[in-house]
């Protein structure tokens, strides 16, 4: 049995806008105690409407399922995330200078819809700001997938805030930090699995995230993620309807000298009985920074005594010499 203390907690954010200022501290020093152990959470609450994920859902179903001369129009080019990933394209494992067979996953990803502003136009700005490569087909899809993308562009904001207040600083503490992010929204696709894969072969290999956080829908399939708690333990993330699982990444870990955790999870293999039940389908939201943002040590995250804190880094420099690594270990980068 896994102790309850690292069971992934839900949180009811509603708090956070209709709370007593009373309530809103409290949910501030839950949220602070949960990111400092585990960096990982569900929360129910959060005002995205059930038929704007479902229509996500089903807009990019039929997007997998469709003819794939349209998917293939739209293929990323080499280097670049914008676009359509097929099968075993990536690896997440080698982000992690892990060894294992790329992953048993397909994706489409998408940028910022608006690419206006000057800062966007400067050679960091280009690196990280490119056009979006629309599918010709279904005839919804860009509708579905834009209207998705600015909601998860509100709730990132917002649940920005309520880590602002978890940290101790003001509440618009991030804002002039994410309001250009270059954050990607990925529609990923798990197929159903007629044979058993290859051993070490995992849907998604383990890894941590880049970026500020991500935002996480999962449809109720088997074969799902997973977070490595303490001594190397994995325990499954349950499916809970109406929630979003919510993780920190590299940057905010970064942000906050180690005080909140940035975790390695991974999403595994539908069990033998169940290998040819069906699909599985994620909508992930990357919440990175604005690419000029500086990555240095919040104010009161760093204690007496602490280790010196790394250099401070731009988000789009830090991304890159991720990315780079990753491409010298011979795998695709993914964020």
């Amino acid at each position: 049995m896994i102790d309850a203390d690292v069971a992934i907690p839900v949180i009811d954010i509603r708090r956070f806008f209709e709370g007593a200022p009373g309530e809103r501290d409290a949910l501030a020093r839950e949220v602070d105690a949960v990111n400092r152990r585990l960096g990982f959470l569900q929360v129910s609450g959060h005002g995205v409407p059930r038929a704007a994920i479902d229509a996500m859902f089903a807009v990019s179903r039929a997007f997998f399922e469709g003819p794939e001369p349209v998917r293939q129009a739209v293929r990323a080019l080499r280097g670049e995330h914008h676009g359509w990933h097929a099968v075993a394209s990536s690896g997440l494992a080698a982000k992690e200078g892990g060894a294992a067979p790329p992953d048993l996953r397909e994706y489409f990803m998408i940028g910022r819809l608006d690419l206006d502003h000057p800062s966007y136009g400067t050679p960091l700005g280009r690196r990280l700001h490119r056009p979006n490569r629309w599918p010709s087909a279904p005839p919804e899809f860009v509708d579905r997938v834009a209207g998705y993308y600015r909601a998860m562009e509100v709730l990132g904001g917002t649940l920005m805030q309520l880590f602002a207040r978890a940290l101790g600083v003001e509440p618009g503490w991030f804002e002039p930090r994410i309001d250009r992010h270059f954050s990607i929204l990925s529609s990923i696709w798990y197929p159903a699995q007629v044979t058993p894969p290859p051993a070490g072969q995992l849907r998604a290999g383990a890894h941590t995230d880049y970026g500020a956080l991500t935002i996480l829908a999962p449809t109720d399939a088997p074969g799902g993620l997973q977070v490595c708690v303490g001594g190397g333990h994995w325990i499954d993330v349950p499916y809970r309807p109406d929630t979003f699982v919510i993780n920190l990444g590299d940057m905010m870990q970064r942000w906050t000298h180690g005080r909140w955790r940035s975790t390695l999870h991974r999403v595994v293999n539908p069990p033998d009985g169940a290998r040819i039940a069906g699909p599985r389908q994620s909508l992930a939201f990357f919440l990175h920074p604005n690419h000029d943002a500086v990555i240095d040590v919040i104010p009161g995250c760093a204690a007496p005594g602490d280790a010196a804190p790394p250099e401070p880094i731009l988000a789009g420099d830090y991304m890159l010499a991720r990315e780079a690594n990753i491409e010298a270990a011979g795998a695709a980068p993914s964020r």
